[in-house]
């Protein structure tokens, strides 16, 4: 195990974290949701292992860090395949979410990517 991964390690004892779900409506079609994630999540490849992720899952929309050290990001597509991206993100050994706020937004129909901004 390298300095790195001690450190990280160390950060939160090096115990596995639990898996939070996201509650989202129960409705069918595209939904788009502004999500904003607490917990570890700058600094150890968030905004990039969410892009590479919403890959397969037709999920459209962004990511950005916040400066109160939260990441912010808008989510459009299926609710069955926005909650494989959130498990899908907690499966990283460094990023740890503690908590997710979720809020609905309008659809943006013109919108054909996953951005990092």
């Amino acid at each position: 195990m390298g300095f790195f991964d001690k450190w990280l390690d160390g950060l939160d004892g090096g115990t596995p974290h639990a898996k939070i779900g996201v509650d989202l409506p129960e409705k069918e079609g595209i939904q788009r949701y502004r999500m904003t994630f607490y917990g570890r999540v700058q600094g150890v490849g968030f905004r990039y292992t969410m892009k590479l992720e919403t890959q397969g899952l037709s999920i459209t929309g962004w990511v950005h860090n916040h400066y109160d050290g939260s990441v912010i990001a808008e989510i459009q597509g299926e609710n069955k395949s926005i909650r494989m991206l959130i498990y899908r993100m907690q499966e990283s050994r460094y990023i740890r979410i503690d908590e997710i706020k979720v809020e609905s937004v309008p659809v943006d129909v013109r919108e054909t990517d996953f951005s990092v901004k």
